[in-house]
């Protein structure tokens, strides 16, 4: 069973004010964790089930860094290449390895690469 107290609420409140994560939320989700940091320091901890679940989300928003959002990018452009480019591993056997090389993978996400998977297709190519 999962539970937050104010400690690790404050924790991870304080990093999103650091990394500017604070200023990108919504200002619904900045009420509900100010009423629920009020809450743990009141009552000790927060156990119920559904609002566990939405702070933590809230605090993996709140800690998200920029190079885990550029890591994240570019694990979705690689599972893009390898779900939508199979004529690629044809020719460049090595291609696949690349993808699973995470130096790689976060040099996708940086823009190293533009996917146009589908252009040739509507195009007529």
């Amino acid at each position: 069973m999962q539970m937050f107290t104010h400690e690790e609420l404050l924790r991870a409140f304080r990093k999103g004010l650091r990394n500017g994560n604070w200023r990108k939320l919504r200002r619904v989700e900045k009420a509900l964790y100010m009423a629920s940091m009020w809450y743990a320091r009141v009552r000790g901890a927060i156990l119920n089930e559904k609002l566990v679940s939405k702070l933590a989300a809230l605090v993996d928003k709140l800690k998200a860094t920029s190079g885990a959002r550029v890591f994240k990018r570019g694990y979705e452009k690689a599972i893009e290449l390898l779900n939508n480019c199979g004529d690629i591993f044809a020719w460049a056997p090595s291609f696949r390895e690349w993808l699973k090389d995470p130096d790689y993978v976060f040099w996708l996400g940086a823009g190293g690469l533009s996917l146009r998977i589908g252009i040739r297709e509507r195009e007529g190519f």
